[in-house]
């Protein structure tokens, strides 16, 4: 994480001496957030084990470096939401089971890294597509827990909602791979869809914990010099005037 904070302030210097080509801005996304998830193998007995997904969103900044016509690297902070609904029970003798219905709201601070390729040429609307990695790292969030438990015959229900704590709920740090395309407009409006897929267990002991998300975003990227290229090959382009008679 602290290799990628580097990174990101070291672009941001870099990326003064490219002013007239930098884009910089705003964006925010909403969409849905899942997980992968399998119980401890031990020292309890699952019976049954389930996922359903939750309202996702993020919001931060980004900005857009050109590496040459068409490929640009992407570098944002965010801060995003994630999470999912889990359902699960267990028994550990014939006189004592129990049913477990929780609700994860995660909290991350998101560092999105991408590689896109845009089509068509600068100054004019072009689609793109583009691959990375989002590393993250755990900020906030509730846990929510409902529990049935049922001991001789005798049904005890509790609700319980508690911070999410790292080390002890998940484990604080998450990377994912990210894919992401969408339409640039002339001025600099942009939205894209994007999926990210966790490749990093989060989960405590052996249990098994991976995120999912995907989701909307817009976004506007300013920057002087946006229409550089575009002014440019308006000026190549450009037929003379025939000279007068």
């Amino acid at each position: 994480m602290r290799f990628t904070c580097l990174l990101v302030v070291t672009l941001f210097l870099i990326s003064g001496t490219a002013h007239a080509q930098l884009g910089f801005g705003p964006e925010i996304g909403a969409g849905i957030s899942n997980m992968r998830f399998a119980p401890p193998l031990y020292p309890i007995n699952y019976t049954a084990a389930s996922t359903s997904p939750i309202a996702s969103s993020k919001i931060g900044g980004l900005i857009d470096l050109p590496l040459n016509r068409h490929f640009y690297f992407q570098a944002g902070i965010y801060v995003s939401r994630e999470g999912a609904i889990r359902s699960f029970s267990y028994y550990k003798n014939d006189s004592f089971n129990e049913a477990v219905h929780q609700t994860l709201y995660v909290s991350y601070l998101a560092m999105p890294l991408n590689v896109i390729y845009k089509a068509g040429m600068q100054g004019k609307g072009r689609f793109f597509l583009g691959l990375g990695a989002v590393p993250s790292y755990i900020i906030g969030g509730r846990n929510k827990l409902q529990d049935h438990q049922v001991f001789n015959d005798t049904l005890t229900v509790t609700n319980d909602n508690v911070k999410v704590s790292v080390g002890h709920t998940l484990g604080g740090f998450d990377i994912g791979l990210n894919i992401t395309t969408g339409y640039e407009l002339p001025t600099g409006l942009f939205f894209r869809t994007y999926y990210t897929i966790g490749i990093n267990d989060i989960g405590i002991g052996t249990e098994i914990d991976k995120n999912r998300m995907w989701g909307i975003a817009a976004g506007y990227l300013f920057g002087k010099g946006r229409n550089v290229n575009k002014e440019a090959d308006d000026l190549i382009d450009k037929t003379p005037d025939p000279p007068a008679p």
